[in-house]
């Protein structure tokens, strides 16, 4: 999902790096549609779910359906589906290779294969 999101340059950037962005980051990235404080977050949810619920239901649908097919014949699901493949044999072999349950810990992973 991220090449797709991001580009293949920042995706890279970030899964090599491993390093972390603030919230305003993602929101700049395009990761996030917007960003509100913690207090006020149930508060825009609550909002957001009111204005969608306020539309027509067949009109969602469709409009839905429209981007979600859009999506599949760019190929989104299938790159999808093969980043999830890999995601998950990166953990088996964290845990395999390095006794790490999930892919964290990495900068000590790195230092225990020098």
């Amino acid at each position: 999902g991220h090449t797709w999101e991001l580009g293949p340059r920042k995706a890279k950037e970030m899964l090599f790096t491993a390093h972390r962005i603030s919230a305003a980051e993602a929101e700049a990235a395009g990761m996030v549609n917007r960003v509100v404080p913690l207090d006020e977050l149930h508060t825009a949810t609550m909002e957001l779910a009111h204005e969608i619920a306020q539309m027509h239901p067949f009109a969602l649908a469709q409009s839905k359906r429209a981007v979600n097919r859009t999506m599949d014949i760019q190929g989104f699901y299938s790159a999808l589906q093969a980043v999830f493949d890999i995601h998950q044999t990166g953990h088996g072999n964290a845990l395999s290779v390095g006794g790490y349950p999930i892919l964290t810990g990495l900068t000590e992973m790195k230092k225990s294969q020098e």
